[in-house]
């Protein structure tokens, strides 16, 4: 917890996410079921770094998926890093890349198809070298009938990475936003769609 503070150190709950997966049993898949908690220690086993992920917040409270039986496969498809903290003094030695590629791997193993995290615009650069592609908003086309969703962060950033072959960020003429394609099965956005304002037309 006096890790996961520094992800954070403005945020009124910085131990939220952290107490959430804490409090879970520790179960497969992951370190606490659909959650995952990585800790990286020095050569004493101080711990050095942390980092916490799980399913995306803004997906199970999104108006769009209530009540909807995509959700509980969008939450095996989808992860959030909801933190990722290095102990001040061991900063610029790659621990928060490891950590975070730790993470990648194991959710990738496992059949995730796309990576997430909300962070400042200052730290744009440092998630692009990473392979993220960050963006103000989100928009995430699903399988026929159901509409497209999306979701802007107010001043913050989204980054995104597929994990997965069969999921792309597709450039769609006139969207505000990279469309997610593929994370579910006949979700995959066609190669000349257009957004229309409200959908996607092929």
């Amino acid at each position: 917890m006096d890790l996961i503070r520094h992800a954070d150190p403005d945020h009124p709950s910085p131990f939220h996410a952290a107490r959430l997966t804490l409090s879970l049993p520790p179960e497969p898949p992951l370190s606490h079921q659909l959650d995952l908690c990585l800790i990286a220690e020095d050569q004493r086993g101080k711990a050095v770094g942390a980092l916490v992920a799980g399913p995306p917040e803004w997906l199970v409270a999104h108006p769009g998926l209530q009540n909807s039986a995509l959700l509980l496969d969008l939450v095996h498809r989808i992860t959030m890093i909801h933190g990722v903290a290095v102990a001040p003094r061991y900063r610029g030695r790659g621990i928060g890349r490891a950590l975070i590629r730790q993470a990648e791997q194991r959710y990738r193993a496992l059949g995730w198809g796309l990576s997430m995290l909300i962070h400042a615009p200052s730290l744009a650069t440092y998630y692009e070298r990473l392979g993220y592609v960050s963006h103000p908003a989100l928009l995430m086309n699903l399988p026929s009938p159901h509409p497209l969703i999306g979701q802007d962060f107010l001043d913050m950033l989204t980054a995104l990475k597929p994990l997965s072959p069969d999921v792309r960020l597709a450039d769609v003429a006139f969207a505000p936003a990279p469309v997610i394609s593929g994370v579910l099965p006949g979700s995959q956005v066609p190669e000349h769609a257009w957004f229309d304002g409200a959908g996607l037309c092929y």
